[in-house]
């Protein structure tokens, strides 16, 4: 069987609100194991997992390891951000 793994979504001024509120909500009530909020201005991304009443908000290095996977994936948001903004 297939199931989401992770659900991305990179905010914007017109869809801040909704990613926030009902896409999160969507995500919760579909199971599905973490939800990242990219925040470009910020240079954060919101970590939320099924239950959480608030965010994980990381700025640093995220480490993410699905379930039954060997090897995490490792990303460090300070440089992904300068690379992505071109700083």
């Amino acid at each position: 069987m297939k199931a989401l793994l992770l659900g991305v979504e990179v905010v914007s001024p017109s869809t801040g609100d909704d990613d926030r509120t009902t896409k999160r909500d969507y995500y919760r009530r579909a199971a599905v194991p973490e939800y990242w909020i990219v925040d470009l201005d910020e240079r954060s991304l919101e970590r939320w997992r099924p239950g959480d009443d608030r965010p994980e908000v990381v700025r640093g290095t995220l480490t993410w390891r699905p379930e039954g996977t060997r090897t995490p994936l490792t990303l460090d948001l300070r440089a992904f951000f300068g690379r992505v903004l071109r700083e």
